[in-house]
């Protein structure tokens, strides 16, 4: 399973195929959410009766968790063996074929980066100095620590064709702001969804291409992950202006990468509160969990997309009324960029 600036990518090898260890499925879905490409590799499964798995690598983390609700096995491609993250569908097959050694199973109910938490954990310690270097310059924000009592709230993996909308009714009527940090094929199926996002007021921010893992990727990789979301969204909106917001999926980071995201022009955005509403612990739970974490200067973590969001939506209300009712302001990453120090470079 591969992408394209397009969308999807489906090629598969088996043990009867010639020498290049791809067979003759090679199908691109272009334009479009997940259930179609989803659904074709259900139908393949189904007609592969000496087992089928889906190749991933960490560029494409939006597949895993649907694949694993379907009961298809995924293995993900590591380091080495790609390309600067930009592994194509028939590579994957064929290393499905040639290499399945060495490739790591996912567990079904793992994530996309099981297995490396130790590696990620390590670079993102490894990261301190560089995040404190460009707070300081206002081209990072973490969350916390503020001197007013103001609070943003974030969205992540969207935009949905059903989730985000109901959140945009909600924003809309308690008049509250937040910020949309879209992954780019999603954009590129739903438009619509952005084009409201935006003529509501509220801030667009990039959340990659396919919610890679972006330490793992090199500077073509990289520009073409943040470049094409950055594309979507402003074609989107009919804007020439890209967003100026990153979220890295999983909030991974490197010094590598923050370096490099800065010097693209982008700042970087993480969290201090994090709702943790992908676990559907019941709405009451999330906004718990929010109103209690929270404090000045807090960046607010929840999910507009990547699976179902009903709870989400049933939380909102009481986590914008529950802020308010604590005395706290819910603004734009903007205003609360402002009401940082930020020292003179």
């Amino acid at each position: 399973m591969g992408l394209t600036r397009e969308g999807y990518r489906i090629a598969v090898a088996g043990v009867e195929d010639g020498p290049s260890g791809v067979g003759a499925v090679d199908e691109v879905y272009e334009h479009c959410g997940l259930e179609r490409p989803l659904a074709r590799l259900a139908e393949l499964a189904g007609e592969s009766p000496d087992g089928f798995a889906v190749v991933l690598d960490s560029s494409n983390g939006i597949m895993d968790a649907p694949l694993a609700a379907l009961g298809i096995p995924v293995l993900r491609a590591d380091p080495p063996l790609l390309s600067d993250g930009r592994t194509t569908a028939r590579s994957l097959a064929a290393l499905g074929r040639s290499r399945p050694e060495a490739l790591t199973a996912l567990p079904p109910d793992g994530w996309t980066m099981a297995g490396r938490e130790d590696g990620i954990a390590a670079a993102e310690a490894a990261s301190g100095p560089v995040e404190r270097e460009l707070a300081g310059r206002g081209l990072l924000l973490a969350g916390g620590g503020g001197a007013d009592p103001l609070v943003a709230l974030t969205f992540d993996d969207g935009p949905h064709p059903e989730y985000t909308p109901q959140v945009l009714d909600v924003l809309a009527r308690y008049d509250a702001p937040a910020t949309f940090f879209c992954i780019g094929l999603h954009a590129l199926a739903h438009p619509g969804v952005v084009r409201r996002i935006a003529a509501e007021g509220h801030t667009l921010g990039n959340h990659s291409w396919s919610h890679a893992y972006l330490p793992d990727l090199g500077p073509i990789g990289l520009r073409e992950q943040l470049g094409f979301t950055a594309d979507a969204l402003a074609s989107a909106c009919g804007s020439t202006r890209p967003p100026r917001w990153l979220r890295p999926p999983y909030g991974g980071r490197s010094p590598e990468l923050l370096t490099a995201v800065a010097g693209s022009g982008l700042t970087t955005v993480l969290w201090d509160v994090d709702a943790k509403d992908w676990s559907r612990p019941g709405p009451g739970v999330v906004a718990e969990r929010v109103l209690d974490a929270v404090g000045p200067g807090s960046v607010v973590l929840m999910h507009d997309g990547g699976g179902d969001r009903s709870q989400t939506v049933a939380a909102l209300p009481e986590v914008i009324t529950g802020l308010r009712r604590r005395g706290y302001r819910i603004v734009g990453l903007d205003d609360l960029l402002a009401a940082r120090p930020v020292r003179p470079v």
